[in-house]
């Protein structure tokens, strides 16, 4: 874990998000995309950005609507201890693990940043968060 923290920070991916060459995200490093399988952004705000829409894109597209299902899917049993993952993140962001959110609200910004510091330590607002959303329209 000690690894992809700072592998997390070094990259600009407060999340760790996992590099597919058919992901075309914004700030993507375009002559260095990954590091160890890990995407690796121009900086931190991509990085957020991604980690948005995929949140996003969990819910719309697969139904995932509570934090449980959401963590479940991005951190699964498989690689991590998902159960105490889902009670640090819902204690940090004050969630209920198995209450609906909704896509566009104020959660999804809560849930992003109790997620970053996580998996990274790297801390960012909700409502940072929230201006970012708005900045770039996810």
């Amino acid at each position: 874990m000690r690894n992809n923290v700072n592998l997390g920070m070094a990259n600009h991916n407060p999340l760790n998000i996992r590099y597919h060459a058919a992901n075309h995200w914004l700030g993507l490093d375009a002559k260095c995309p990954q590091v160890k399988g890990f995407c690796r952004f121009h900086a931190d705000v991509y990085g957020y950005r991604a980690a948005i829409k995929l949140v996003v894109n969990y819910m719309q597209r697969y139904g995932l609507t509570t934090p449980r299902a959401i963590i479940s899917r991005w951190a699964p049993p498989s690689e991590n201890n998902t159960a105490l993952y889902v009670a640090a993140v819902c204690g940090r962001a004050r969630l209920k693990p198995d209450a609906p959110i909704n896509a566009r609200g104020a959660e999804v910004a809560a849930l992003v940043s109790a997620m970053a510091r996580q998996e990274t330590g790297m801390h960012i607002t909700p409502e940072a968060l929230q201006e970012l959303r708005q900045r770039f329209g996810v």
